[in-house]
């Protein structure tokens, strides 16, 4: 019985100590592959979202902001499990960090998107002068791309661009920005445009109309923007109470910390009540979002 026994524990102790050398030996190599392809699929990725935003990244910046984002995954693992002991905390923020980049160009997109909101009613204007000169519906779009900075004017920059190199045509242009650019003004304007172009139709007088209906549009969203600031400023109260009400109970009680720390129900309770206060500030953000 003893003979088998130590036989097993030296079977054992063979096979633990040849996987050991084989993932040190070639192991490496699996994870290297794995790596690049993950940071061939981010720089893609990052290479899209800076053309979308304009950003005007160099391939190197992108290629860097592509290597860190990966990186910093498995670093803040390391940092937080030897910083606070707690696997949990260190996998929930190796989590949450590979989530970082998704959210910064969504915020940054839905930023872009609020801007050119508020520059349409300027474009429509710089349009219905266009057009009352004398000038075509294109020749429309490439005065608001050089009269107007910012969003709007990229945009319109790249509507000129598409009519004028792209081979397309405005029906075709305008169909491709309504579908890329999500924003309820633009959209109206759009459809109004490839409506006119196909059917016909006097454009100034249609023009006109619609510059109307998006100052109208925009001094109602302002108005709303307004009376929804007390909801808005209830997000920054939840945000900021809860971290308080946490910090005041631990005053209270110095036990609480340590169970809410270093043990795995504590950990589990902590991360449950950040994707609750996570979840009510998206709900709120999205509540306003759908009344404006």
């Amino acid at each position: 019985m003893d003979s088998t026994s130590t036989l097993f524990r030296l079977l054992a102790s063979a096979l633990l100590f040849a996987s050991v050398t084989l993932l040190v030996r070639h192991g490496w190599e699996v994870v290297l592959l794995w790596s690049r392809g993950r940071v061939g699929r981010d720089y893609a990725k990052f290479k899209a979202w800076s053309e979308e935003l304009f950003l005007g990244w160099p391939p190197e910046k992108i290629r860097r902001r592509a290597f860190w984002a990966n990186a910093a995954i498995p670093l803040a693992l390391l940092v937080i499990w030897l910083l606070t002991g707690s696997l949990v905390f260190a996998l929930a923020t190796a989590v949450g960090v590979y989530f970082v980049p998704l959210v910064a160009y969504r915020v940054a997109r839905e930023r872009r998107m609020e801007r050119l909101e508020e520059q349409l009613p300027d474009a429509v204007n710089v349009m219905v002068a266009s057009v009352r000169a004398g000038r075509s519906l294109p020749q429309a779009i490439e005065d608001v791309s050089q009269k107007i900075s910012g969003p709007a004017g990229e945009e319109f920059g790249v509507m000129s661009g598409e009519y004028s190199y792209g081979g397309m045509n405005v029906e075709g242009v305008l169909e491709r920005a309504r579908a890329r650019l999500d924003v309820e003004g633009f959209k109206m304007v759009s459809s109004a445009l490839i409506i006119n172009s196909e059917r016909g139709g006097d454009v100034l007088h249609m023009m006109e109309r619609m510059a109307e209906a998006i100052r109208e549009l925009d001094r109602l969203r302002k108005k709303i923007l307004t009376e929804t600031s007390e909801v808005r400023a209830q997000e920054k109260v939840i945000l900021v109470m809860t971290p308080l009400f946490g910090v005041m109970v631990c005053l209270f009680d110095p036990e609480i910390p340590d169970i809410l720390f270093h043990s795995v129900v504590g950990n589990l309770l902590l991360m449950v009540v950040v994707a609750c206060q996570l979840f009510s500030l998206w709900w709120i953000h999205r509540i306003i979002k759908s009344t404006i």
